[in-house]
This record gives C-alpha cells, sequence and structure tokens, in this order.
C-alpha cells in the first residue's frame, strides 16, 4: 500500500512540474513576429504579426540605410506601457502594427526590432534586410529577408 502511495504521490508531483506542462513551447524570434511588406504611394509598410502573448519594444525598432543613418518611420498602431525587468518602464506593441517610411531610393535597408514571448524569453536583436528593386523612379519590389 505505501508503496502504490508513493506513486501515486510521485506521479501526482510530475504532472503539475513543467516537463507536463502543454504551454512549455517557445516560438523562434521568427514564428513569434511575423513580418510582411507592400507598396503604398512610393511608401514601403513592414507589416509585423505577432503571436498572441508576444510583445515588441517600440523603441528597438529601428530603420537605417547602408551609411548606418536612421531612416524615420511612422508607426501605425496600438502602443503601452509595461514595467520591464530588464528595461523599466516600456513602451511596447503587443498586437499587429505597421510600419510605414519613404526610402529615399535606398536599395538595402537594415531593419532591427527586440521583443518577448510571454515571461518565458526576451529574444535578442534581431536584424532583418529590406530588399528594394525600383523601376525608374518607382518602386517595382520590396523584400524583406
Amino acid at each position: 500500500m505505501k508503496k502504490k502511495l508513493f506513486i501515486a504521490g510521485c506521479f501526482s508531483l510530475l504532472s503539475h512540474a513543467q516537463i507536463f506542462d502543454s504551454n512549455n513551447f517557445i516560438p523562434s524570434v521568427d514564428e513569434a513576429f511575423m513580418l510582411s511588406t507592400e507598396v503604398e504611394n512610393k511608401n514601403i509598410l513592414v507589416n509585423f504579426q505577432l503571436v498572441p502573448e508576444t510583445y515588441i519594444y517600440l523603441d528597438k525598432i529601428i530603420l537605417k540605410d547602408l551609411t548606418d543613418s536612421n531612416i524615420h518611420f511612422k508607426f501605425q498602431g496600438k502602443k503601452k506601457e509595461k514595467e520591464d525587468v530588464f528595461f523599466g518602464l516600456s513602451e511596447i506593441v503587443d498586437s499587429d502594427f505597421r510600419i510605414e517610411f519613404f526610402p529615399r531610393d535606398e536599395k538595402k535597408i537594415f531593419l532591427s526590432y527586440q521583443g518577448c514571448y510571454k515571461n518565458k524569453v526576451c529574444y535578442p536583436d534581431k536584424i532583418k534586410n529590406i530588399f528594394i528593386k525600383y523601376d525608374k523612379k518607382s518602386i517595382s519590389s520590396v523584400k524583406i529577408d
């Protein structure tokens, strides 16, 4: 009888442990934040699609050209404030959003951003390349890699 109780007790403890937690999955940064681009009136839109329970630090979204100069962008989405363990009071975005910018004839732009998943992991800075092709004076295609 004692052996059965011991086994039942161990199983009960293990069943509450994280190894049996169905929410133990942590998405990669590319799974957590999916990006796409589009062109609208000579501007480029970068759409951020966020997995539930993720967020991106608004001040960590940076666009730079090949000379390392910042490119101004317009944010379109909902901001929130969060008291963050690492960065203190921070503006975050925890739902889908987009940024819009005018490329000034650049052919390659660097986009960096940083975010977190739940209270489990904060991802390191992620850098994506935005490649822009032109047809005379207008943008013919945009690719993000």
